[in-house]
């Protein structure tokens, strides 16, 4: 049985600890920062009216018995946290007031809020910290698949590769008592992802408009990412089938990632230099997974492709595209079906490019 406390924390004291480090709001379980704007003024707003909202939980650590401290993180509650932080930093206004515009006895009212805690008598790299988190946000519907198959497959190989190719992972050293990265990720791993030179896949995913903000905060590009590595390893399938399978079989190790990495890395390449920008057509995400599984597919063949030659094809066959094409890239894009006829299309076009 795991034993626990509950007990209430001031505002103030909380929002210190997380100044200070010793508590860790974002440690490696939690999902990635998705509240909107709307969220947040509407949680600060609870506050102020003096509300009460639900209990935060908290992993309480180890104790350093050098320094006498501990150091703890939040388990379920990083949104709301996240919200306070930034309201009392001024970045954000409620019903057109900051936090630096109340009256003083507002602010004083403010710090004081107490907060009811449930405080987890276990430490943070404890494995049922995480199938806490996991527990407590299984019945809600605030986790998208991805969030919690990113956290039940926190540690298989496959997807923290996939987690490189996205940027959802720091390749940076991990500081000791640092938990921001999951401490039971393989040191291996760290010393092989920092010896790759991969910055053309990450770009695509991130900055060129395949996925928003939003979509990136959610970890909507991660998911594509792994259904993209699982259909250059194994062809295509509904959804998200092969990728459920591929964590599971190369949960302990994964010995084409070297290639997989490599051949995703050279087909981003040299999709950028295409120049696609913005809202194009070839940057949606049917078209992008299409075509980097299509290059990828002929570059593994030696086919030497001409960068001017397949961009004209490309911008005519959007300018005439097939109906069947076109309800493909629109409609039921996840289906096993539709991911191949884009497939066949793609790939006799980009033959037609080959230097």
């Amino acid at each position: 049985m795991v034993e626990y406390r509950v007990r209430s924390v001031s505002l103030l004291n909380l929002v210190s600890d997380i100044r200070s480090g010793r508590l860790i709001p974002d440690a490696y379980f939690q999902r990635n920062l998705v509240w909107r704007d709307v969220h947040k003024k509407d949680f600060i707003r609870t506050i102020l009216l003096g509300f009460p909202f639900p209990q935060i939980f908290i992993s309480k650590g180890k104790v350093d018995v050098e320094t006498m401290s501990t150091v703890s993180c939040i388990v379920d509650g990083q949104q709301r946290s996240n919200a306070i932080v930034t309201f009392i930093a001024d970045e954000l206004d409620v019903d057109g007031k900051r936090y630096s515009d109340l009256p003083e006895s507002q602010k004083s009212e403010f710090l004081k809020y107490e907060i009811a805690v449930i405080e987890l008598d276990l430490e943070n790299d404890d494995p049922k910290v995480q199938e806490i988190f996991q527990r407590i946000n299984r019945t809600s519907n605030s986790l998208t698949s991805i969030e919690k198959l990113a956290s039940e497959y926190s540690t298989s190989d496959f997807m923290l590769v996939a987690k490189f190719l996205s940027d959802h992972i720091s390749l940076d050293r991990r500081e000791e008592d640092d938990f921001r990265e999951d401490p039971n990720i393989p040191e291996e791993f760290f010393v092989w992802a920092n010896s790759k030179n991969i910055k053309s896949f990450p770009k695509i995913v991130n900055e060129k408009g395949v996925f928003n903000s939003y979509e990136i905060a959610r970890k909507t590009n991660l998911m594509h990412v792994l259904n993209i590595m699982s259909a250059v390893l194994g062809g295509f399938s509904n959804r998200n089938e092969k990728s459920i399978q591929h964590l599971d079989d190369y949960s302990a190790s994964f010995n084409e990632r070297d290639y997989l990495v490599d051949v995703m890395e050279q087909a981003a390449e040299f999709l950028l230099k295409l120049g696609f920008r913005g809202k194009s057509y070839w940057l949606n995400k049917a078209n992008f997974f299409s075509l980097i599984v299509a290059l990828v597919s002929l570059q593994q063949r030696g086919l030497v492709l001409d960068v001017s030659k397949v961009k004209a094809l490309l911008d005519k066959f959007e300018r005439n595209l097939p109906d069947d094409y076109k309800l493909a890239a629109t409609e039921a894009v996840n289906s096993t079906r539709a991911r191949q006829l884009r497939n066949k299309y793609l790939q006799e076009l980009l033959i037609e490019g080959a230097a």
